[in-house]
């Protein structure tokens, strides 16, 4: 509260100002302010402390008004924010800080027209708008159910802290998403993976290296980017690639792998060519500049550097004729093929680093191994075809509980039908 009394181009002013913040929710605060002209207005020191104390009333009703209204869902945003950012650094969040900061980017984006209003005034009904709108703007069905997930953990911190009175049950319950038809699985052939590392070596040699250790080790876009010479082990039985590390291009830093795990991955025949293919290449290129970093395996070609390498991939698929993929395709490719091959389950979860065999049954699925060989007992070229695995039982069953002719002459002929038994 103050009264500020001043001379602005030789004319008097008086400023009157109050503040008054929320017992309740002490971020709720209010300032109000009013200037009056002191010759015009006949302001005395008297009629200022009377302007003082209506506006004090004035704030006090505008307080009382925001908490009625109750936390705007933009502060409580903030809140949960803040709450994880404290659970992360004692390491008692399950989100990464990059995940963290898409869920919350996401949360501001698509509700926007929320951050204002109240956020115990968000309902079932509201959220499921929301939810319609955005597949109608084309977002999708995972996107859409990533979102709702994300709305739900905030909504879950609010009822847990308290900080929506009278709200006791989740808004986003009860709410799910039907997810529309799946696209086709976007994945290259054994023929398309020969023709795109063909194509490569003549025409991309840098992404060829790139893409040709995607396929032959199923490494992530992150771990191929950090991998480095010292990360290889040569031996002339057994060589390997340590699988330890990972760059995450929006922190700019190296980190561990995605599920925190160190793997080894066998170096088969053809990678070993790809690699000594490289050792001549970046020797060639040390050669013409004397400033080349050798510490790392791969090229750095600055698209990769900027996150492009999927839109490359996908622009030279379409180039040679096969199949438009991304990046990470090729990591699917790489379990595919092994799995096309016989290699156990178990084993290119290990070698690849998949964690949960939830993801794996997706590769599982499009290998086709779990329909391998199911309809090989189908044989219509014959009227013997074997269907049962006893004949002769089958047969005596039939013959047990075959109706006799007194029975036959008791059945009541349907008007639906043609009788053929009954002559």
């Amino acid at each position: 509260m103050a009264i500020k009394w001043f001379e602005k181009n030789g004319i008097q002013y008086v400023d009157v100002m109050t503040s008054c913040r929320s017992k309740i929710d002490p971020t709720i605060r209010k300032q109000p302010r009013r200037r009056f002209h002191v010759e015009r207005d006949k302001m005395t020191l008297k009629k200022a402390k009377q302007e003082e104390r209506k506006l004090e009333r004035e704030a006090l009703i505008m307080v009382m008004h925001e908490e009625q209204k109750g936390m705007s869902f933009e502060r409580l945003l903030g809140l949960y924010e803040l709450h994880a950012m404290k659970l992360m650094k004692i390491e008692q969040w399950s989100q990464s800080k990059t995940c963290l900061m898409d869920s919350i980017s996401s949360l501001r984006r698509f509700a926007s027209d929320w951050l204002e209003d109240s956020a115990k005034e968000i309902n079932s009904a509201k959220i499921t708008r929301l939810l319609h709108k955005l597949k109608l703007d084309g977002y999708a069905d995972c996107t859409v159910k990533r979102f709702l997930g994300d709305l739900k953990k905030v909504f879950n911190f609010a009822i847990c802290e308290e900080l929506l009175p009278g709200v006791q049950k989740n808004p986003t319950v009860g709410i799910s998403i039907k997810s529309r038809r799946r696209k086709r699985d976007e994945i290259l052939l054994y023929d398309e993976i020969k023709k795109l590392l063909t194509y490569g070596k003549l025409y991309e040699q840098k992404w060829y290296f790139i893409w040709a250790f995607a396929v032959y080790t199923g490494m992530r876009n992150g771990e191929l980017y950090a991998l480095k010479w010292s990360d290889i082990e040569f031996d002339p039985e057994n060589s390997l690639i340590r699988v330890s590390r990972s760059y995450n291009k929006r922190l700019r830093l190296y980190k561990s792998t995605k599920t925190g795990e160190s793997r080894e991955i066998p170096i088969c025949e053809p990678l070993m060519k790809v690699i000594d293919e490289l050792k001549k290449w970046w020797s060639h290129e040390q050669a013409r500049n004397t400033n080349v970093n050798l510490e790392f395996v791969l090229p750095r070609p600055g698209l990769w550097s900027n996150g492009s390498q999927a839109q490359v991939l996908r622009k030279f698929c379409t180039e040679i004729g096969i199949t438009p993929v991304c990046f990470h395709s090729l990591r699917a490719c790489f379990a595919t093929e092994l799995l096309k091959r016989g290699v156990p389950v178990t084993k290119v979860m290990a070698v690849g680093g998949w964690a949960e065999l939830k993801t794996m049954k997706h590769y599982v699925r499009l290998s086709g191994i779990n329909v391998r060989g199911v309809t090989d007992a189908l044989d219509f070229s014959s009227p013997e075809a074997s269907i049962y695995p006893d004949r002769e039982m089958m047969k005596a069953v039939g013959e047990k509980y075959s109706p006799d002719e007194d029975e036959l002459s008791k059945v009541i002929p349907l008007t639906s039908r043609k009788l053929t038994m009954l002559k």
